[in-house]
Order: C-alpha cells, then sequence, then structure tokens
C-alpha cells in the first residue's frame, strides 16, 4: 500500500458539511450543496437582467408619463415616487448588465416585442381605475414574481452582484406592491371591475 493510498481523505457529502465550530458555511448566502449544484449561467443571467431593465424602464415612462394628468394629488406623489424607483435599479441592473461583458448589450432595445404591447396598453389606460389595475395588479406584482424568480435560482455566491442589485429592488417593489393595494382597495370597487374586465383581460 502507497503512502499516498494511507492519507486519502474521507469523502464528505454535500449534503453533511458543516462550518467550523458551527459555523454558517459560505457566509450563509447557501448552502454547500446549493453552491454546487444551483445557478444561472452568464447568458442567462444577461438575458434576465434586460428583461428586468426593460420592463423597469417602461414602467418608469408610465408613471412620469401620467403624473401631469393624474387628478388625485395622492397619486402623483405616488407616482412621482415610484418613477424615481424605478430609475434607480435601471441604472444599477444596467451597470451590473456591463459587468457581465456579455455584448451586445441591448439596453435600447426591447427584449420582447409582447413586452412593449403590454406596457403600452397600461400607458393608455383609459381611465384612472384602468391605471391603476395596469400598474399595481398587473404590471408590479409581475415584476416582483419576476425579481423573487431571479433570486431564487441565481446563485448568491457566483452572481452575488446581481443578488445584491436585485434583493434591494425586491424590497422597494413590495413596498410600491403595498401602496398600490392600499390605493386598489380604495379607489377601485366590485363595480369598476366588472365595467373595465374586458380590458383587464
Amino acid at each position: 500500500m502507497s503512502i499516498s493510498a494511507k492519507v486519502q481523505p474521507a469523502k464528505v457529502s454535500l449534503d453533511s458539511y458543516q462550518g467550523y465550530a458551527g459555523l454558517p458555511p459560505l457566509v450563509g448566502l447557501m448552502s454547500i450543496k446549493d453552491a454546487a449544484t444551483k445557478g444561472l449561467t452568464v447568458t442567462e443571467s444577461a438575458d434576465r437582467l434586460k428583461h428586468l431593465h426593460w420592463s423597469l424602464k417602461r414602467l418608469h415612462g408610465i408613471f412620469v408619463a401620467r403624473i401631469t394628468s393624474m387628478p388625485v394629488y395622492e397619486l402623483k406623489m405616488a407616482f412621482s415616487l415610484h418613477a424615481h424607483n424605478c430609475a434607480e435599479h435601471v441604472a444599477s441592473i444596467a451597470g451590473r448588465v456591463r459587468e457581465m461583458r456579455q455584448p451586445p448589450y441591448g439596453l435600447d432595445t426591447s427584449p420582447d416585442a409582447s413586452l412593449d404591447l403590454f406596457f403600452d396598453e397600461v400607458l393608455a389606460a383609459p381611465s384612472t381605475v384602468e391605471l391603476l389595475l395596469g400598474l399595481y395588479e398587473l404590471a408590479v406584482p409581475a415584476m416582483l414574481s419576476a425579481l423573487n424568480k431571479y433570486l431564487a435560482e441565481t446563485s448568491r455566491i457566483f452572481d452575488h452582484p446581481s443578488y445584491r442589485v436585485l434583493r434591494f429592488a425586491r424590497v422597494e417593489f413590495e413596498e410600491v406592491l403595498e401602496y398600490g393595494s392600499a390605493a386598489l382597495g380604495q379607489l377601485v370597487g366590485a363595480d369598476d371591475r366588472k365595467q373595465v374586465r374586458d380590458w383587464v383581460e
């Protein structure tokens, strides 16, 4: 028997790995098993980030475009804040996409014509009721769902910069949705929903 055979370390399964003295492995970001088996490719990450970036850019445009004509002062204030939030996250996601070095970046062109069709309809909403439903019952929840999906599927180790950027975006969009849900509860009744059901569908 060779000397090297005598000192072979015992194999440790990914499921049973524990940090020294019970400390969380990988700074508590994820388990060893998840780090070895979970994550998106760079191309997948960049493509998803571009979709998020474009959606935020379109949302920002809608909030800004409808501020002046909005007759409810409290909604003017909300649109202003929510537009600002979108602009901040557009910039941070664009910066992250450039860091990933997957040209062409395509940040000024739509990644999907169906996204534009959807946002065009929300932008052209004929009344406050449709606009609120389009924004706070359709667009914002879809954005939050996309953020959650990305954060659940990416590697918090290898894609940590994206994880940090999108985690902050998720916090703010949870607040946007909380406000939007309250606005819908106060301003959109059952009869309103019946009247605009075809538009929503």
